[in-house]
């Protein structure tokens, strides 16, 4: 496990990066799919915060206040953006968003001081 999170470490600038520029496509083209589940809209916005954010979270500990602030400045502009690609603007995405990365930002730390790096 420790060796996962030090790629993870070592590699957060890369990982972030990758991240970002899948969430920004997905965010402005919409993919449909019939095998998508009713209502999962939300719990996929956590669940790619969480992701986005937490290399971020787990490398830079003693920003925590401006990795919070950094990505969810990132998704309100994603939200301001998307009408102009045929989305809209929902404040639940962003309220989702920031669930996500709050809770990237607690596992990060819980592991942190578990595995104490």
């Amino acid at each position: 496990m420790k060796h996962n999170l030090n790629s993870i470490y070592d590699n957060w600038l890369v990982i972030t990066i990758a991240l970002s520029v899948v969430i920004i496509f997905f965010s402005f083209f919409s993919v449909t799919s019939h095998f998508m589940i009713q209502n999962t809209d939300k719990y996929l916005h956590t669940a790619a915060y969480f992701f986005l954010s937490f290399s971020a979270s787990l490398r830079k500990p003693t920003n925590y206040i401006l990795i919070f602030i950094y990505f969810v400045f990132f998704g309100i502009v994603i939200e301001l953006v998307q009408p102009y690609f045929n989305r809209y603007f929902e404040l639940l995405d962003i309220l989702a968003n920031s669930l996500g990365i709050f809770l990237a930002i607690t596992f990060a730390d819980f592991l942190r001081k578990y595995y104490s790096y």
